[in-house]
């Protein structure tokens, strides 16, 4: 039987699918929760293989990292502050109020050497590759300077251009405008002998095709609408990630 269905010419098949090819995407998905892209440079991902080191990875599961290389295209949509303590791994607390006593005390900890807490900057990409909407976190001493590089990309709203002229900027000229996309490569870095892998934004000139704007406006403020004052506590089943939208 195997020999007999190799020889048939199946090519005249008729439509196979029923649906959109992106309402197959959105179906795929494993929840309502935002996939972060990290930057591997070291540690025991690396270490079991599942990803050569100085690489944009998206980690899917316990087991899959989907590798984006070591260049990424992006279209950066919006920004907030947060603070992340992964010292417990059953109960992660992620904070986005700046202001805030627990993201200052994690703020204070980072500096710490293995203290597993992390602060900086969230932004709410569309990966051109993948065509998902995922965070990207510049939340270590090494990221955190490049993630200003990224400001100048982001969308230009009225309500943007109205604060910074309520806070004395001259905003004169200012139009509102959309997102500009921009390229994440990656460095190596090296001091005293220890290297290891650091963002590096540069400008991109290719346009990325982008969902309808009611599909965006809704990622964004998903991703601005903070919960619980600021703080959450992330709680995972036994073997998988702690994850936060």
């Amino acid at each position: 039987m195997s020999t007999e269905l190799a020889t048939l010419d199946l090519s005249q098949l008729p439509s196979t699918q029923l649906g959109s090819d992106e309402s197959f995407v959105d179906l795929s998905k494993g929840g309502d929760y935002l996939k972060c892209i990290k930057l591997y440079s070291k540690g025991k991902d690396i270490d079991k293989g599942k990803i050569p080191p100085g690489r944009w990875g998206i980690p899917e599961s316990e087991d899959e990292i989907i590798d984006l290389g070591d260049s990424i295209d992006v279209l950066p949509l919006a920004r907030r502050p947060k603070a992340l303590d992964m010292s417990d791994k059953t109960a992660v607390v992620v904070s986005y109020d700046e202001k805030s006593a627990v993201f200052k005390d994690i703020q204070a900890r980072s500096a710490e050497k293995e203290s597993s807490c992390l602060h900086g900057i969230s932004f709410l990409v569309l990966e051109r590759s993948t065509g998902r909407f995922s965070e990207v976190f510049f939340g270590n001493k090494s990221s955190r300077p490049e993630a200003k590089k990224i400001f100048p990309y982001l969308p230009v709203s009225q309500s943007d251009i109205d604060r910074k002229e309520a806070a004395g900027n001259d905003m004169s000229g200012a139009v509102p405008r959309g997102p500009l996309p921009v390229t994440l490569k990656i460095r190596l870095a090296e001091s005293r002998g220890f290297s290891w892998h650091c963002p590096m934004v540069v400008k991109c000139s290719a346009p990325i095709k982008t969902p309808a704007t009611a599909v965006i406006v809704r990622e964004i403020n998903k991703f601005l609408t903070i919960k619980s004052g600021g703080v959450e506590k992330v709680q995972e089943p036994e073997g998988r990630k702690a994850r936060a939208r």
